[in-house]
Protein backbone atom coordinates (compact mmCIF):
# COMPACT_ATOMS: atom_id res chain seq x y z
CA UNK A 1 0.00 0.00 0.00
CA UNK A 2 1.24 3.48 -0.84
CA UNK A 3 -0.53 4.81 2.25
CA UNK A 4 0.02 3.37 5.71
CA UNK A 5 -3.30 2.70 7.39
CA UNK A 6 -3.24 2.84 11.19
CA UNK A 7 -6.09 1.66 13.40
CA UNK A 8 -6.91 2.25 17.04
CA UNK A 9 -9.20 -0.53 18.26
CA UNK A 10 -11.65 0.00 21.12
CA UNK A 11 -12.93 -3.60 20.87
CA UNK A 12 -16.58 -2.61 21.24
CA UNK A 13 -17.90 -4.76 18.40
CA UNK A 14 -18.08 -8.49 17.72
CA UNK A 15 -14.49 -9.49 16.77
CA UNK A 16 -15.83 -11.97 14.19
CA UNK A 17 -17.48 -9.10 12.29
CA UNK A 18 -14.82 -6.44 12.89
CA UNK A 19 -13.69 -5.04 9.55
CA UNK A 20 -10.60 -3.38 11.00
CA UNK A 21 -9.29 -6.67 12.36
CA UNK A 22 -9.76 -8.17 8.90
CA UNK A 23 -7.72 -5.32 7.35
CA UNK A 24 -4.99 -5.93 9.92
CA UNK A 25 -4.96 -9.71 9.33
CA UNK A 26 -4.75 -9.09 5.57
CA UNK A 27 -1.69 -6.88 6.13
CA UNK A 28 -3.51 -3.77 4.86
CA UNK A 29 -3.58 -1.91 8.20
CA UNK A 30 -1.41 -1.63 11.30
CA UNK A 31 -2.72 -1.76 14.86
CA UNK A 32 -1.85 1.42 16.73
CA UNK A 33 -2.17 2.92 20.18
CA UNK A 34 -3.12 6.52 20.86
CA UNK A 35 -0.04 6.71 23.11
CA UNK A 36 2.51 5.50 20.55
CA UNK A 37 1.37 7.47 17.50
CA UNK A 38 3.69 10.44 17.01
CA UNK A 39 3.13 11.28 13.36
CA UNK A 40 0.75 14.07 12.28
CA UNK A 41 -1.61 11.62 10.57
CA UNK A 42 -4.76 12.20 8.56
CA UNK A 43 -7.37 11.17 11.14
CA UNK A 44 -10.87 10.03 10.17
CA UNK A 45 -13.09 11.76 12.71
CA UNK A 46 -16.86 12.07 12.12
CA UNK A 47 -16.94 15.01 14.59
CA UNK A 48 -14.50 17.10 12.54
CA UNK A 49 -15.78 20.21 10.80
CA UNK A 50 -13.44 19.62 7.83
CA UNK A 51 -14.16 17.20 4.99
CA UNK A 52 -11.47 14.96 3.53
CA UNK A 53 -10.55 15.89 -0.02
CA UNK A 54 -7.87 15.34 -2.66
CA UNK A 55 -5.91 18.25 -1.16
CA UNK A 56 -5.10 15.97 1.83
CA UNK A 57 -3.30 13.41 -0.33
CA UNK A 58 0.21 14.57 0.62
CA UNK A 59 -0.47 14.21 4.35
CA UNK A 60 -1.78 10.66 3.91
CA UNK A 61 1.10 9.72 1.63
CA UNK A 62 3.75 11.13 3.94
CA UNK A 63 2.37 10.20 7.37
CA UNK A 64 -0.55 7.81 6.94
CA UNK A 65 -4.27 7.55 7.59
CA UNK A 66 -5.80 6.71 10.98
CA UNK A 67 -9.16 5.06 11.60
CA UNK A 68 -10.60 4.84 15.10
CA UNK A 69 -12.51 1.58 15.32
CA UNK A 70 -15.36 1.91 17.81
CA UNK A 71 -19.04 1.05 17.96
CA UNK A 72 -21.29 3.75 16.50
CA UNK A 73 -23.45 3.36 19.62
CA UNK A 74 -20.55 4.27 21.92
CA UNK A 75 -18.75 6.76 19.71
CA UNK A 76 -18.13 10.20 21.16
CA UNK A 77 -15.59 13.01 20.64
CA UNK A 78 -13.45 11.89 23.60
CA UNK A 79 -12.14 8.96 21.54
CA UNK A 80 -10.42 11.47 19.24
CA UNK A 81 -8.96 13.82 21.87
CA UNK A 82 -5.20 13.98 21.99
CA UNK A 83 -4.72 12.41 18.56
CA UNK A 84 -2.15 14.47 16.69
CA UNK A 85 -2.81 15.25 13.07
CA UNK A 86 -5.38 16.63 10.69
CA UNK A 87 -8.89 15.57 11.70
CA UNK A 88 -11.25 15.11 8.74
CA UNK A 89 -14.68 13.62 8.19
CA UNK A 90 -15.96 11.81 5.15
CA UNK A 91 -18.52 13.43 2.91
CA UNK A 92 -21.89 11.64 2.97
CA UNK A 93 -21.91 8.08 1.63
CA UNK A 94 -24.25 5.10 1.82
CA UNK A 95 -23.04 1.97 3.62
CA UNK A 96 -23.19 -1.36 1.83
CA UNK A 97 -22.38 -3.45 4.90
CA UNK A 98 -25.09 -5.81 6.18
CA UNK A 99 -25.31 -4.19 9.62
CA UNK A 100 -25.97 -0.57 8.60
CA UNK A 101 -26.97 -1.02 4.97
CA UNK A 102 -28.49 2.16 3.57
CA UNK A 103 -28.13 4.22 6.77
CA UNK A 104 -26.48 7.34 5.41
CA UNK A 105 -23.01 8.02 6.85
CA UNK A 106 -22.92 5.04 9.27
CA UNK A 107 -20.01 3.34 7.51
CA UNK A 108 -17.94 0.43 8.76
CA UNK A 109 -14.25 1.13 9.29
CA UNK A 110 -13.29 -0.63 6.06
CA UNK A 111 -15.84 1.43 4.09
CA UNK A 112 -14.50 4.64 5.65
CA UNK A 113 -10.89 3.76 4.85
CA UNK A 114 -11.75 2.63 1.32
CA UNK A 115 -13.74 5.81 0.62
CA UNK A 116 -10.87 7.92 1.96
CA UNK A 117 -8.38 6.17 -0.29
CA UNK A 118 -10.61 6.70 -3.35
CA UNK A 119 -11.15 10.39 -2.58
CA UNK A 120 -7.41 10.87 -2.04
CA UNK A 121 -6.67 9.26 -5.41
CA UNK A 122 -5.34 5.87 -4.27
CA UNK A 123 -7.54 3.76 -6.54
CA UNK A 124 -5.38 0.60 -6.46
CA UNK A 125 -5.46 0.56 -2.66
CA UNK A 126 -9.24 1.10 -2.79
CA UNK A 127 -9.58 -1.97 -5.04
CA UNK A 128 -7.58 -4.09 -2.58
CA UNK A 129 -10.02 -3.26 0.20
CA UNK A 130 -13.02 -4.02 -2.02
CA UNK A 131 -11.77 -7.60 -2.27
CA UNK A 132 -11.95 -8.29 1.47
CA UNK A 133 -15.76 -8.61 1.64
CA UNK A 134 -18.38 -9.43 -0.99
CA UNK A 135 -20.55 -6.58 0.28
CA UNK A 136 -17.77 -4.08 -0.44
CA UNK A 137 -18.85 -4.37 -4.11
CA UNK A 138 -22.31 -3.25 -2.97
CA UNK A 139 -20.68 -0.28 -1.22
CA UNK A 140 -18.88 0.51 -4.47
CA UNK A 141 -22.06 0.25 -6.55
CA UNK A 142 -23.98 2.52 -4.16
CA UNK A 143 -21.28 5.20 -4.02
CA UNK A 144 -19.06 5.14 -7.10
CA UNK A 145 -20.60 8.25 -8.71
CA UNK A 146 -20.35 10.19 -5.46
CA UNK A 147 -16.78 9.01 -4.85
CA UNK A 148 -15.78 10.07 -8.36
CA UNK A 149 -17.36 13.49 -7.84
CA UNK A 150 -15.75 13.95 -4.42
CA UNK A 151 -12.34 12.88 -5.74
CA UNK A 152 -12.40 15.49 -8.53
CA UNK A 153 -12.95 18.49 -6.26
CA UNK A 154 -10.19 21.05 -5.89
CA UNK A 155 -11.42 23.00 -2.88
CA UNK A 156 -13.46 22.40 0.28
CA UNK A 157 -16.09 24.83 -1.05
CA UNK A 158 -16.46 22.81 -4.24
CA UNK A 159 -16.95 19.64 -2.17
CA UNK A 160 -19.67 21.29 -0.05
CA UNK A 161 -21.46 22.38 -3.25
CA UNK A 162 -21.48 18.77 -4.52
CA UNK A 163 -22.90 17.63 -1.16
CA UNK A 164 -25.64 20.28 -1.26
CA UNK A 165 -26.51 19.43 -4.86
CA UNK A 166 -26.72 15.68 -4.34
CA UNK A 167 -28.16 15.48 -0.82
CA UNK A 168 -30.19 18.74 -0.90
CA UNK A 169 -28.87 19.65 2.57
CA UNK A 170 -25.43 20.79 3.65
CA UNK A 171 -24.90 18.12 6.30
CA UNK A 172 -27.01 14.95 5.93
CA UNK A 173 -24.76 13.07 8.34
CA UNK A 174 -25.54 15.46 11.18
CA UNK A 175 -29.27 15.17 10.53
CA UNK A 176 -29.07 11.37 10.57
CA UNK A 177 -27.03 11.19 13.78
CA UNK A 178 -29.69 13.13 15.67
CA UNK A 179 -32.23 10.48 14.73
CA UNK A 180 -30.18 7.44 15.79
Amino acid sequence: MKVKIYAILFREDDPAKNTTLKMIRAGLALRASRYTLRLPLLILNPYSSEYIGPWHRNIAEKYGLLVVDASWRRLDPSKFRGLRGVHVKLPPLIPGNPINYGKTCILSSIEAVAASLFILGFKNEYEKLLGLYKWMRTFNDLNIKLLESYSKTRTPGELVEIIKTFWEVENPCYVFKENT
